[in-house]
């Protein structure tokens, strides 16, 4: 039984090609429909020390959520991808991870989050966000240990790790598994969980890696898929060759079913790239994942919401124009894809990106 959120039993029912939908006994009332896009923003773990959520009560957790939510409200988000797993560890109650790190200051590699933590953060995040009609999908990072260290993706052991902390996840009201961009990127090696003194290098195929990584991408939509109001997707590189280099299959997940439901490449360049700022860096992107969409995937694009009015060395247009968020959303809507998340909740109050912010939400209804 999934754990409820209010007195009042509560289901969110996530069809593929929707957003989501609230429904209670008495009425359905829709949060986003099919003709509406995914405005979604990314709440990473870099977020939650400036969001007010690390090393709080459950009040002040409490509080905090809902001042975000509705800071997010305001900018017409409709849906938040909260980051619940960093570094093999968990911000909800998890009697198989270590509490992070970054929530709470008492986390600990030898004590499990459910003996660490005083109040479930996943849930009463949750609870907020069902007050402000908002879906939270649940970001992990499957195979990241630390900064240095990853587990091996082609052990079953790694697989059935990631797998555990789905599971777990299921058992709570989010909207569906969202994986993100890292998979054979472990700068120092990889770790077999039966051994974790046991650090080593991995030399693969481009293909074998694809293969390994497949191997999980499909079990995991399975299971996410056995809970028939959930959805499971990816955000991978904005970078085609880089991903496949990595293991991550653009080519299989947009092209066959039982993958992905969706795919959000981080788009992350201007118009204006390059040293002369001539190169459409983010309209060719855009193209070559929008050609390779085969399948009836969604595609939402990652928008560097953190980028906007900086001086970004090699990507002058963030800096020359106000407007590129703006403009990233309309060329979105002529390749007919089915949404946008920006990176990262933080920069919502953000002083550089507020004139970016505004011309975008002329854009959003």
């Amino acid at each position: 039984m999934k754990k409820k959120l209010c007195a009042v039993a509560l289901i969110f029912t996530f069809i593929f090609g929707t957003v989501g939908q609230s429904i209670t006994a008495d009425a359905a009332t829709p949060i986003v429909t099919s003709s509406k896009e995914l405005h979604g923003v990314w709440v990473s773990f870099m977020d939650y020390d400036s969001l007010g959520l690390a090393n709080v009560t459950k009040a002040k957790f409490k509080k905090n959520a809902a001042a975000f939510l509705q800071t997010a409200k305001k900018n017409k988000v409709n849906a938040v991808f909260l980051q619940v797993r960093s570094f093999d560890d968990a911000i909800w109650m998890s009697k198989t991870f270590p509490a992070s790190s970054y929530l709470s200051k008492k986390a600990s590699a030898s004590k499990t989050a459910a003996k660490t933590y005083t109040y479930d953060p996943l849930e009463v995040f949750l609870t907020a966000a069902k007050a402000k009609k908002i879906e939270v999908h649940a970001w992990l990072n499957p195979y990241r240990i630390n900064q240095s260290h990853y587990l091996d993706p082609g052990l079953a052991s790694s697989r059935s790790r990631v797998k555990k902390a789905v599971a777990e996840l299921l058992e709570y009201d989010i909207a569906g598994i969202h994986f993100d961009d890292y998979f054979y990127h472990a700068p120092v090696g990889y770790v077999n969980t039966a051994n974790r003194g046991n650090v080593y290098p991995i030399v693969l195929s481009s293909a074998e890696k694809c293969k390994q990584v497949n191997t999980l991408v499909k079990s995991v939509y399975k299971q996410v898929h056995q809970e028939d109001d959930m959805v499971f997707g990816i955000s991978p590189q904005g970078n085609v060759s880089n991903d496949i280099n990595a293991g991550a299959d653009i080519y299989t997940w947009l092209s066959k079913k039982g993958y992905v439901d969706y795919l959000v490449p981080q788009i992350y360049w201007t118009n204006n790239y390059g040293s002369a700022g001539t190169t459409k860096m983010y309209t060719d992107r855009l193209n070559e994942f929008a050609a390779l969409r085969k399948n009836s995937a969604k595609l939402y694009i990652g928008l560097a919401l953190y980028r906007t009015g900086s001086s970004t060395a090699g990507d002058p247009g963030w800096r020359l124009k106000s407007n590129n968020l703006a403009s990233q959303v309309r060329l979105l809507r002529q390749k007919k894809a089915n949404g946008y998340i920006l990176f990262s909740a933080r920069y919502l109050y953000n002083a550089e990106s507020a004139t970016e912010r505004s011309n975008l939400l002329k854009l959003v209804k």
